[in-house]
């Protein structure tokens, strides 16, 4: 059963697209796909289930349950999709949500597959060469310095700009990366804890000797004007040593799965894949590894 609230969220969404000059038909079609979404938070989350409280995770689960467990054609779940973006954006601009739970979800590809591609050892190396002989040279550690992090601790881009200096822990043996959730899905705050590679300590501490040091913001990635970088402006540092070393369909979540990946190629744990990407539960690392029930998932401990 709707709640109230939901409800009220509906209509306030059906007005919004009305005054839009939407066309009848797209604001029917929305609407009808949003009450299926309800309709599956309910039975497979709970029927605590609400639009006020969709969390990424829960975006994720659902595109991959339209996908593949209904194997639904991808036009179809990017349908859906796009219903959930348009009514996340327009319910963060209007008050009724603090974050969009869709900023960072992927459309499905052509060939029925949700998540980006992962690079090869050959392509990681070409990205990263890339961003060494980058065009602003300004720029250049900086970017490397973001590009390691994504392709080594699995950060999400919206977890890359929250970053402040004081997550940088030295006292570790070692260095890791204090990652507190700030995404505004969650009252309670999480903080999980990322050991450093000797690469990456390097990238983060060549660029600490080129960071704008009349900011007062505590912020650790910053533009040359000494502003906290936007989620754009990371998208834009892939996008750029992508295209200049001639690769195609890289973007944050390529370097995410990357990262995904190959941890559980090393080591076969399940759970430690998903403690390192901040995953709610194992069931959606396993989701976003795209480990099929018929195949080896390794230590599930």
């Amino acid at each position: 059963m709707v709640s109230d609230q939901d409800e009220i969220m509906l209509l306030k969404f059906e007005e919004s697209l009305t005054e839009a000059e939407m066309s009848a038909s797209t604001v029917v079609n929305y609407l009808a796909d949003l009450r299926v979404f309800l309709r599956w938070g309910k039975r497979e989350i709970g029927q605590h289930f609400s639009l006020a409280q969709v969390s990424p995770d829960q975006v994720r689960r659902y595109r991959f349950h339209l996908a593949q467990e209904l194997n639904r054609a991808a036009a179809t779940v990017n349908r859906h999709m796009m219903a959930l973006r348009k009514f996340f954006a327009l319910a963060k601009e209007m008050g009724d949500v603090t974050a969009d739970p869709t900023s960072e979800i992927a459309l499905v590809q052509e060939n029925g597959q949700a998540f980006s591609r992962p690079l090869s050892a050959n392509e990681t190396a070409r990205l990263l060469a890339a961003a060494r002989h980058g065009s602003r040279a300004g720029l250049m550690r900086r970017d490397l310095a973001i590009l390691q992090l994504l392709l080594h601790t699995g950060l999400k881009v919206s977890e890359i700009v929250a970053l402040k200096k004081d997550d940088l822990e030295f006292e570790y043996p070692g260095v890791q990366l204090k990652v507190c959730r700030r995404d505004g899905f969650d009252s309670e705050t999480k903080t999980r804890h990322l050991p450093l590679a000797g690469d990456v300590c390097k990238a983060l501490h060549e660029y600490l000797k080129v960071r704008p040091q009349t900011s007062t913001t505590e912020h650790f990635f910053l533009s040359q004007e000494g502003r906290p970088i936007s989620q754009r402006t990371v998208q834009r540092i892939i996008s750029d040593c992508a295209k200049a070393v001639g690769l195609e369909g890289v973007s944050a979540q390529s370097l995410r799965r990357t990262f995904a990946l190959q941890l559980f190629s090393e080591t076969q744990d399940l759970g430690l894949v998903s403690e390192r990407l901040g995953h709610q539960s194992k069931a959606i690392t396993e989701q976003y590894l795209a480990v099929h029930e018929n195949q080896e998932v390794g230590n599930r401990k």
